[in-house]
């Protein structure tokens, strides 16, 4: 489980519990349940997400042949290697899509937890963490593993509610990394991409 890379979890999930909740009763718009608002269901949400496996899951769609025909007309794909390469291809899209998204947020929320930084789970339309400063504002932060990936959710709450600091680990042509602009000068120090894939692989190796 993801909550298990971090050093006290269980105190980083009390407070992201009581953190969230508290948004959410002086931001109800925010709130991602069809169900009404209640503090139950937000330890529900935030508890799925720290029990998290981070691992590649059986296929669930059927892959579409033609792109596979378009594959080995254009690019000399061995038609042998079919199964092979739609098997690759789908457990690739859920390493970058998912297990690495995850390991993101959780990389910061370890870095970030002692300044104040929270992980809102499901619970908060386009919000990823939240910080509650000392003069009863908030800091919200969408974190995004590549600058060209917006989902709907997180397009609607930019234009229609603002006030969003969204941060990306990579920038998707360049290939460079944006760690020295993240938004929080009190974490950035703490964080790289080499201490990030250390973070992943220290989980892994256990």
């Amino acid at each position: 489980m993801i909550k298990n890379s971090l050093d006290s979890w269980t105190e980083v999930l009390t407070k992201s519990i009581e953190l969230t909740a508290c948004y959410l009763e002086s931001h109800p718009d925010s709130w991602t349940s069809k169900k009404p608002f209640s503090v139950e269901i937000v330890t529900e949400k935030i508890t799925k997400t720290f029990n998290t496996v981070p691992a590649i899951g059986d296929r669930t769609t059927t892959p579409d042949v033609l792109v596979s025909d378009i594959l080995e007309l254009l690019c000399n794909c061995d038609p042998s290697q079919r199964d092979i390469i739609q098997r690759q291809y789908n457990q690739q899209k859920q390493v970058e899509q998912k297990i690495i998204g995850l390991f993101l947020e959780f990389y910061i929320l370890k870095n970030s937890f002692e300044f104040g930084w929270v992980q809102t789970g499901d619970c908060l339309s386009g919000i990823d963490m939240i910080k509650d400063n000392s003069d009863g504002t908030w800091n919200r932060l969408q974190i995004k593993n590549s600058n060209n990936t917006q989902n709907s959710s997180s397009k609607g709450f930019i234009s229609g509610k603002g006030n969003i600091i969204t941060w990306s680990r990579r920038h998707s042509t360049k290939g460079t990394y944006f760690w020295d602009t993240f938004p929080d000068e009190d974490v950035r120090k703490f964080l790289s991409e080499e201490d990030f894939k250390k973070f992943i692989f220290n989980y892994y190796n256990g």
